[in-house]
């Protein structure tokens, strides 16, 4: 059954890999936790009051709040997948109170360390950094990009994001430029990146990241959250930053606002010219 409702949130619902598969780990340890302590339970047979006792044990184990949310999620995911299926009529999961979890700062690259990873980066990573570096995408929809959905004369890239939904953003001439010296040395149909996985991809710029910073975080994730914060710091407003990223929600993208309006204040008050 969990199989199943794997390809569902891969094909149907266009989850990445990465996401649905910490989905399927939410839920099996969740089932063997249900196993452990109610035996005779099955998902037929799951109430609210099994879940309220979980969340309890995971607080009580020091199980940190947004993994917890995150396995909730996981839970009313499959029920509504049910629901979809004519399974079940009902969610116990549904209406659940999520944990507080504290407000997370984005983790950032100072812009000239980017700057200067960028600028000794070569070959296919260079290409990697210039694309995350200047549209914010995620990983996995770099990992997806065709030569199709790049608009060489006007600049523009056509994202498949989250869900399947399409955006599209701007680059810059730089960045394109690294592409179609790409282009010209290779295939010119399919995916661009197919031959690579992300988490070689990851490695890769992890590596061309740590000679020029010391940030928290060496990530495509912490390029994402450092083109966000920029736009943020910059004026753009948070509809504009929401759109240009993918994000469904404008309370995931008013992170970037609060921290640019904090990079301010401390500018203001410290600033020693």
């Amino acid at each position: 059954m969990l199989q199943i409702f794997e390809n569902y949130l891969r094909n149907i619902k266009g989850y990445s890999e990465r996401t649905s598969s910490e989905y399927l780990k939410d839920l099996h340890g969740f089932a063997r936790w249900i196993k452990h302590y109610y035996p005779s339970v099955r998902w037929s047979t799951l109430e609210r009051e099994h879940i309220d006792a979980y969340i309890t044990a995971r607080a009580s184990a020091n199980i940190a709040p947004a993994t917890t949310n995150r396995e909730l999620a996981a839970i009313s995911a499959l029920y509504r997948y049910f629901q979809r299926e004519g399974l079940t009529d009902r969610n116990p999961a549904k209406y659940m109170s999520r944990r507080k979890t504290p407000k997370n700062i984005p983790s950032t690259i100072p812009t000239e360390d980017l700057k200067q990873a960028y600028e000794h980066a070569f070959g296919l990573v260079k290409v990697w950094i210039g694309l995350l570096a200047t549209t914010g995408m995620r990983i996995s929809e770099m990992q997806l990009l065709k030569w199709e959905d790049i608009d060489f004369a006007h600049n523009l890239i056509e994202i498949k994001g989250k869900g399947k939904k399409e955006r599209i953003v701007h680059t810059t001439s730089e960045a394109l430029e690294q592409l179609r010296d790409l282009k010209s040395r290779c295939c010119v149909s399919g995916f661009i990146f197919g031959h690579y996985g992300q988490r070689e991809m990851r490695y890769q710029i992890f590596k061309a990241l740590q000679p020029f910073s010391k940030a928290k975080q060496l990530s495509p994730h912490a390029i994402r959250h450092t083109f966000a914060t920029n736009l943020a710091t910059n004026g753009v407003n948070v509809t504009t930053i929401a759109s240009i990223l993918g994000h469904n929600h404008i309370e995931t993208t008013q992170k970037y606002i609060d921290l640019s309006q904090a990079r301010r204040e401390v500018a203001n008050r410290y600033s020693i010219i």
